[in-house]
């Protein structure tokens, strides 16, 4: 026997509901709606200089993996959220405090929930076209350059494969 389906009105469905699409924010759904391309961050201007390295033999250069100079990892959030929601949070977060610690404490990653739902902050939604509560990696230097880490959705319900694949994603993106 099959039960039955409860079917909300699709203005409660943001905060009745929780999954990649169905726990959108009214505030969300809104800014995705527009097509609006991600707004160019503003870019912190310097007064110094650098004058560029002399040029290495080709025969002998080699090129070593550079990191991102400063990582942001983001979690995205509503004012509501289910547990599901809380999950991908407190996992995320603890994928990146034990693997990163090191960088954590020296200021090239950070991690910051911040909560979509705010005015202030719905700028998110058309800069990273977020449509759901996501985790993003972003390089703080140059903001167009981001991943969202869409699979949490697929891994939230297995804690040990979410947290590698978060700690796996940040790895290489710091070294993209």
């Amino acid at each position: 026997m099959r039960t039955p389906t409860l079917l909300l009105p699709l203005a409660l469905a943001g905060t009745a509901l929780c999954g990649p699409v169905a726990c959108q924010s009214s505030a969300a759904k809104a800014e995705t709606a527009a097509t609006v391309a991600p707004a160019p961050a503003p870019r912190a201007e310097t007064a110094a200089t650098v004058a560029p390295a002399p040029a290495a033999k080709a025969e002998t250069a080699t090129v070593a993996p550079t990191l991102a100079t400063k990582t942001l990892v983001y979690y995205f959030h509503a004012t509501t959220r289910c547990a599901t929601c809380r999950a991908i949070e407190a996992y995320a977060h603890e994928a990146v405090t034990s693997a990163f610690a090191a960088e954590l404490e020296a200021g090239g990653l950070e991690w910051r929930a911040v909560n979509v739902d705010e005015p202030s902050n719905r700028h998110f939604i058309r800069d990273f076209r977020l449509y759901t509560r996501s985790v993003v990696v972003v390089d703080a230097e140059d903001p167009r350059r981001y991943r969202n880490l869409e699979r949490v959705w697929q891994l939230v319900r297995d804690k040990a494969a979410f947290q590698r694949y978060v700690e796996q994603e940040v790895r290489a993106f710091r070294r993209s």
